[in-house]
């Protein structure tokens, strides 16, 4: 399966997106389709995070329960890896990713660069063979997007006011995050292509 690369930009300095990246629990409150299951000591003393992800595409519906870690962390380039595992009790589909996210300086903001290879087996594979996982990810990432920004700007507007400044305007509350992911819209995104494709839509 191909590699997935995403990006998108936040108005906050980076030094404060990277420490909310640091805590894993607060990160999942923004991430659509995953639920948070605690942490725990792995062997090697590093820190494992339980959780589930909900997804539904077409006809294929999963619940992957997992655990990831993070073995790298470059503080000061601002980087850091994720591998990660899971599997869907009921269907047998079986899910396998590394992530790595950097943090990048941009003008004042900050910029989130996600680089991630994702392996399916299973059911979930032969969606993953369609090009819809590429689709997928960037709809999680621009609702991740979203509700980061959202939650940041809230945090930022409590932090001046708490040291004494003028209430800033209040800052939107954080969108409802998605308790699964789902990817009917999708699904038809991919046939009219298809379709345009074999008719030639669309050609000057």
């Amino acid at each position: 399966m191909p590699e997935i690369t995403q990006s998108f930009d936040i108005n906050q300095p980076p030094e404060l997106v990277w420490r909310f990246f640091q805590d894993v629990p607060r990160v999942v409150t923004c991430m659509p389709g995953l639920e948070y299951g605690g942490a725990r000591e792995g062997e090697a003393g590093e820190e494992i995070h339980a959780g589930k992800v909900r997804i539904k595409l077409g006809p294929v519906s999963a619940a992957f329960e997992g655990e990831a870690a993070i073995p790298e962390v470059d503080e000061a380039a601002r980087t850091a890896r994720i591998k990660g595992k899971g599997i869907d009790k009921r269907g047998g589909s079986r899910a396998n990713a590394t992530v790595v996210y950097k943090i990048v300086e941009s003008g004042g903001a900050s910029r989130v660069e996600l680089n991630a290879d994702i392996k399916l087996s299973g059911a979930l594979a032969q969606m993953g063979r369609t090009g819809i996982v590429q689709d997928v990810a960037a709809q999680i990432t621009e609702q991740f997007a979203e509700s980061l920004r959202a939650t940041l700007a809230a945090e930022a507007a409590t932090t001046t006011t708490d040291e004494g400044s003028s209430p800033p305007e209040p800052a939107p509350p954080p969108p409802a995050v998605p308790s699964e992911i789902r990817g009917e819209s999708l699904l038809l995104k991919i046939i009219w292509r298809r379709i345009k494709a074999l008719f030639g839509f669309g050609r000057g």
